[in-house]
């Protein structure tokens, strides 16, 4: 497996041909310790093919650049069953879920386990949710 900080929560997970991208936030100015790799540097526009993009929670700093990417690439994107609902009403492929659930991807399982954290997105606080912890398993389920 290939783990790519690319900063705050930002990672990317490859492997078998598999990538994942966590809380992908590519925004400076979000994420009070941002911090970028410069090698192997990853800018958003470079991003490759994701067969998935896993959420924690709905603060800015962690859904950052979901719905652009989930647009542009049409990954599933995999968070909290309130903020899964809500990015799916603006157009990008989400498969919400619960805490003690899992939820398949291409290429493995993401588990949500219990965090504690506040959590709301975007100025009007419209997602509203619980913050989860994420167990990501590749291959079988």
């Amino acid at each position: 497996m290939r783990i790519t900080y690319i900063g705050h929560a930002t990672l990317l997970l490859e492997i078998d041909g598999r990538r994942i991208l966590t809380d992908p936030n590519f925004d400076p100015t979000l994420g009070r310790f941002l911090a970028r790799v410069s090698e192997p540097g990853i800018a958003l526009s470079e991003l490759p093919k994701l067969d998935a993009i896993l959420l924690t929670h709905a603060h800015n700093d962690h859904v950052g650049d979901t719905v652009e990417i989930g647009k542009r690439s049409g990954a599933k994107v995999i968070s909290t069953f309130e903020l899964g609902e809500y990015l799916g009403s603006l157009g990008v492929n989400a498969d919400p879920g619960n805490h003690g659930g899992t939820v398949p991807f291409d290429g493995g399982t993401v588990k949500f386990t219990p965090a504690w954290h506040t959590s709301s997105y975007g100025s009007d606080g419209k997602a509203p949710g619980v913050p989860a912890g994420l167990i990501v398993r590749f291959g079988g389920l």
